[in-house]
């Protein structure tokens, strides 16, 4: 049976991207834990719609890498895969360094002022107290905050690639207990660094900050990846 917590009816236009949403959230959360098999019957009754913006919804996910749609067999929130997980990290790198030069000569003062409220919003969610979906909340303004550099390139189909293979890492970080500290040592820092590159308009700074970042929150998420797999 699909997990019917946080289900409701879908009103707005929008139903395929409302429908999309809804799901990818559930995905992310763990609502819909890795492996687990979407019952696409169940699912109409519950948002109240039709198997068309459904399957549209679904196969946005599928090429997001966070559903598998297996012919006669079903529909499956794809599990957790450390090579995946390596080969995500690596591609997103490869898109950094190339929009990096793209980024420290087209960025404006707008841009820089719409980074520098997202990474507050980040330090006030640290320094508040700490709700249960602290972590889940952190994790998506990360996201945004490296989303929102990219989008300085114009370059849509880039955008579009970056946040694909943002899914499934989101989906593998959302494993960790929120620590407070290891995000003010280690991630805080790091966003910083990359900030104050982009303010300097400095190329080779900002290279070396994101791959600095990569390369540790890779190895952070692989880690923790490798202490859920079963042993033995």
């Amino acid at each position: 049976m699909t997990p019917a917590s946080s289900i409701t009816p879908i009103a707005r236009l929008s139903i395929r991207e409302d429908v999309y949403a809804l799901l990818r959230s559930g995905i992310l959360n763990h609502v819909y834990p890795p492996g687990h098999r979407l019952d696409l019957d169940e699912l109409e009754q519950q948002l109240q719609v039709s198997r068309t913006p459904l399957k549209e919804a679904l196969h946005k996910l599928e090429s997001e890498g966070l559903v598998q749609i297996l012919p006669r067999r079903g529909t499956f929130v794809s599990e957790i895969d450390p090579k995946n997980i390596v080969e995500s990290y690596d591609v997103r790198l490869a898109l950094e360094l190339f929009i990096a030069p793209l980024v420290v000569h087209k960025i404006g003062a707008a841009a820089i002022a719409q980074l520098h409220a997202t990474r507050q919003q980040m330090r006030d969610l640290l320094a508040g107290d700490e709700p249960d979906d602290t972590i889940e909340r952190y994790i998506s303004l990360d996201q945004t905050f490296h989303v929102q550099i990219v989008q300085v390139s114009g370059n849509d189909r880039l955008i579009e690639i970056y946040r694909t293979i943002g899914g499934p890492l989101q989906m593998a970080r959302l494993y960790q207990k929120f620590d407070r500290e290891v995000y003010l040592r280690y991630t805080e820092p790091e966003h910083d660094t990359i900030l104050q590159a982009i303010e300097a308009h400095d190329e080779t700074a900002l290279q070396s900050a994101f791959a600095a970042h990569v390369q540790r929150a890779k190895g952070r998420v692989l880690n923790l990846v490798d202490s859920t797999q079963p042993q033995g």
